[in-house]
């Protein structure tokens, strides 16, 4: 049974801290792999084979030091002609006369440490490949009603929606996104290579060379794609769906993917415009989305007024006229009380 990309990171997570971090990290981190590990066996092959990576990149990192000394440049004045390196042979004779003398054996000498070199560097790359160790890894969060911009580390851009949280991790042959909470926009550098990848829950999201948005939510996730293209998998073991540039999926917990019409997919999107779009939306699906922009409670007074539907554009920068706007649009009063309350009542 293969790992998980999860279970991957978290194993790499404590593989970096045992090796990089200091002694309480490095203590905790062996505690927590073991255990980490010990609860199945692909778990404790995984670890196996990265210290055995480990081991084999050390000796061959001792093994190419000697081979290649490390050169220190020399102020130019300085400089002197270095002389022939000396390779030691046995004595040697004059051949007889009519023979050809054999080949000093230093063209062949070099030809296999070059190669031997050469081999040596190729096997560390690929065990460090193998390995995929994390290069660098960032952590962003936004305010409530804030928009954060910001450039990852392989260049992408991402936008943070209202109080999203998310963790960027940039490893040697991949780039990782997980998503805490929240909604955020992303323009990706593309790279064949190193694929780049969101994480939301028990979806992903991998980039073909694209420009899309990823809305984790309690019951699932939504993904709309403004440019180019993405693979939407909602469960392990279950085929990834393709979305192209205007398309639109929400996915559940179940793994099962909707694919959204044209005013879901604006709806999904008018959020990077600083806009909140509904279309005969509920009243408490209304409220549940504004109060992503608020600090304080929005109520609802009478549930039965939940089932009212609204349908318009609202500026998501200013959610207090958001709601002192409703009453133009369904039958209910809003009251702002001392706190900061909003509360919604029936008008009748």
């Amino acid at each position: 049974m293969s790992l998980t990309q999860a279970e991957i990171d978290v194993a790499d997570d404590l593989l970096v801290s045992l090796a990089f971090g200091s002694d309480e990290e490095k203590s905790r981190a062996r505690t927590e792999l073991d255990e980490w590990a010990s609860s199945a066996p692909a778990r404790l092959q995984y670890v196996a084979d990265h210290h055995a990576a480990e081991r084999t990149i050390d000796a061959l990192a001792d093994d190419l030091g000697r081979l290649y000394r490390r050169h220190v440049d020399v102020p130019a004045r300085a400089r002197l002609t270095p002389a022939a390196p000396t390779i030691p042979t046995a004595p040697t004779l004059s051949p007889p006369r009519g023979k050809v003398a054999p080949r000093a054996p230093r063209q062949n000498w070099y030809r296999g440490a070059a190669a031997y070199g050469a081999g040596l560097l190729f096997c560390s790359v690929s065990a460090l490949w193998i390995v995929n160790p994390v290069l660098s890894s960032e952590h962003l969060q936004s305010a409530i009603g804030e928009h954060l911009d910001a450039t990852l580390a392989d260049g992408s851009q991402v936008v943070l929606n209202t109080d999203t949280e998310l963790t960027f991790v940039n490893r040697l042959r991949s780039r990782d996104v997980t998503m805490q909470r929240g909604e955020a926009l992303f323009s990706v550098v593309h790279n064949a290579v190193r694929p780049f990848e969101v994480a939301a829950g028990t979806a992903s999201v991998r980039d073909i060379g694209t420009r899309f948005s990823v809305r984790k939510m309690s019951d699932g996730v939504d993904v709309a794609v403004l440019e180019g293209n993405v693979e939407l998998s909602a469960a392990s073991g279950i085929a990834p769906v393709a979305l192209s540039a205007g398309q639109a999926a929400r996915a559940d917990r179940l793994g099962s993917v909707e694919i959204q019409d044209q005013q879901q997919f604006e709806a999904m999107t008018s959020w990077k415009d600083n806009r909140l779009q509904f279309n005969g939306t509920p009243l408490r699906d209304v409220v549940e989305e504004v109060q992503r922009y608020r600090k304080t409670p929005v109520v609802l007074a009478d549930s039965r007024i939940g089932d009212y539907r609204v349908t318009g554009g609202f500026s998501s920068t200013d959610p207090d006229l958001l709601l002192k706007t409703l009453s133009q649009v369904v039958p209910v009063t809003v009251e702002f009380q001392k706190n900061g309350t909003a509360v919604i009542a029936s008008r009748r």
